[in-house]
């Protein structure tokens, strides 16, 4: 995987979290519940790309929000939440696979993918971003981008 480096400004998400330990099954789960209310979200400013925002937490979980870009003054439907996404630099990986194989995807990036390109993982918020290419998470041709922070 051969990453592009990006600057990406602050955006807000709503949608629906959960918090995870590491190691921890769930998100497939939390996605069933959210693809159902997505449509309850307003203001979508890409309604064709939808993210996972993996936020860790200081007591080692993650906190984990799958939803949509929005404008800053949309209304937050009942049950869901607000995340304020910070100004980074991302290094972005495109994932071929499965929605099973994203894990083993994430591994490789900062077990040695990310050095292999000289590039540093800083504290910050990952992002998973679904668009029309990720049509099915059974589907080993399925594409999807991971965005690690870097230095």
């Amino acid at each position: 995987m051969q990453p592009t480096l990006i600057e990406r400004p602050a955006f807000t998400v709503i949608g629906m979290e959960a918090l995870f330990r590491e190691g921890e099954d769930g998100y497939a789960e939390l996605w069933q519940r959210f693809i159902p209310r997505e449509d309850e979200i307003t203001g979508k400013l890409e309604p064709v790309v939808s993210y996972g925002v993996c936020a860790p937490q200081p007591d080692g979980t993650v906190r984990y929000i799958t939803g949509f870009q929005v404008a800053a003054d949309a209304q937050i439907p009942e049950g869901m939440v607000r995340f304020q996404v910070p100004a980074q630099r991302y290094a972005v990986f495109t994932h071929t696979g499965t929605a099973a194989q994203i894990s083993a995807s994430f591994h490789a990036i900062h077990d040695h993918l990310l050095a292999e390109h000289g590039l540093q993982a800083r504290d910050g918020v990952d992002l998973e971003r679904y668009d029309v290419r990720f049509d099915d998470p059974f589907d080993p041709a399925s594409q999807m981008e991971l965005y690690i922070p870097v230095h």
